[in-house]
């Protein structure tokens, strides 16, 4: 296959046989061609499974990731809440952010100050006090960018709610019609 001596060989055979010199340079050449074939699929299985191995290893990294926020984003409640009942009121939120050492770790999640009554009323489902769920899944969505899910999910209830108010007026327009 490397052709090595290969036209010696080919000269003793065709005395005997005169075509036998298209053989040999066809089966040659078929066999370049498959051996080309065999290495450029070679290289392309290692390159395919290093691609699925660092996709996994990625994922495996940002796991890790989300777990490390996951933890920062305990140890920051554990902080804020000074009388350890488990929530957060305002006044502990408030103060979280005058504290130095707590205002560096709102900034670092891209909080300021000024965000403070805003950001609690966010996280608050209405009974004035923070529980660490409300906490962990409000900061966990409120981190990085908006996804286009999340987007079409506020889409769809401002839409929903414009219909409702749209049929409780035209009711009431009936209502009032009725009336004399």
């Amino acid at each position: 296959l490397t052709m090595d001596s290969f036209h010696s060989f080919i000269r003793d055979i065709r005395v005997y046989v005169s075509w036998s010199w298209l053989y040999w340079y066809a089966y040659m050449a078929v066999a370049c061609f498959v051996l080309m074939n065999l290495v450029t699929a070679i290289i392309v299985e290692n390159a395919f499974t290093n691609s699925m191995n660092d996709h996994e290893t990625a994922a495996a990294e940002k796991a890790a990731q989300q777990q490390r926020e996951m933890a920062e984003l305990r140890k920051l409640f554990l902080l804020m809440d000074t009388d350890g009942d488990g929530t957060l009121c305002w006044d502990e939120f408030r103060d979280s952010f005058s504290d130095p050492f707590m205002k560096s770790r709102w900034t670092m999640l891209d909080f300021q100050a000024d965000e403070g009554r805003e950001l609690f009323d966010l996280l608050d489902n209405g009974d004035g006090v923070i529980s660490t769920t409300e906490f962990f899944e409000g900061l966990s969505r409120m981190r990085g960018s908006a996804q286009a899910k999340d987007l079409y999910k506020v889409h769809k209830a401002i839409t929903e709610l414009r219909l409702q108010m749209k049929s409780f007026f035209d009711e009431d327009r009936v209502v009032l019609k009725d009336r004399p």
